[in-house]
């Protein structure tokens, strides 16, 4: 033990010992002047665990009139963004403010646009010229009791929903629309639940209609609104 006291005493590994520490110590200060706060900021964000970070997007509100029918996939992808979800000719998108739902057909142009709910502050105006249409949001069923719109009463083991469905616009020139009252039956949903009453015998509605809000609307190049994707306004 002794010889090796005497050793390190002789190598003088006291003083090499400490002027390492004071070397490094005294890097250290002058890396800290030479970079300042921001530098050591962007030096510790190198080395730090990546993190991503989602920003809530708000659904353009001229979206029913901003994009129209026959649009091109890849010009709707530039002015809405990447989709949250994609299918066979189907995109989905979760905003903040509500849920869309948009078909293509075979050529990548676009077929129906959907819009459904998620809070009960926002609004989409509907374009509409052959009735007083109040916006997404405002409307309700008895909104849409008109000559030329047909209710409809759908279920499953997931959901149940009225739909309402008929044609617009110019002679010559219409499009199909739809209107819905959308409610899940599996927890967690993301859109806007009125629940209702609905006799399946008589085949009629029994909540009033000037209480019941509709949840999500359609524009289409086609009749065939089935309805509004009632997986997307789930929360995972």
């Amino acid at each position: 033990m002794s010889t090796f006291i005497d050793l390190a005493n002789s190598l003088h590994l006291a003083d090499i010992a400490i002027n390492a520490i004071g070397g490094f110590l005294g890097s250290a200060t002058l890396l800290w002047l030479a970079m300042g706060t921001q530098g050591i900021r962007t030096l510790r964000s190198r080395f730090r665990r990546p993190s991503v970070m989602l920003q809530a997007r708000k659904t353009p509100k001229n979206i029913f009139t901003g994009i129209e029918l026959g649009a091109p996939a890849e010009w709707i992808k530039e002015q809405l963004g990447q989709p949250n979800k994609i299918a066979e000719n189907w995109w989905g998108y979760r905003f903040s403010d509500s849920l869309v739902s948009l078909t293509f057909d075979a050529n990548h142009s676009l077929l129906t646009l959907a819009v459904a709910l998620t809070d009960e502050k926002t609004t989409f105006e509907f374009p509409a010229l052959h009735f007083d249409c109040p916006p997404l949001g405002k409307m309700v069923v008895a909104d849409l009791q008109v000559d030329h719109l047909s209710l409809t009463f759908n279920d499953s083991t997931r959901h149940s929903e009225l739909v309402i469905t008929g044609s617009e616009g110019p002679r010559g020139a219409f499009h199909h629309i739809a209107f819905g009252v959308l409610n899940p039956h599996i927890p967690g949903p993301l859109l806007i639940d009125d629940d209702f009453q609905w006799d399946r015998n008589e085949a009629v509605l029994i909540t009033p209609a000037d209480k019941l809000k509709i949840n999500w609307a359609a524009v289409s190049a086609t009749s065939e609104i089935v309805t509004f994707p009632w997986d997307l306004g789930l929360r995972l």
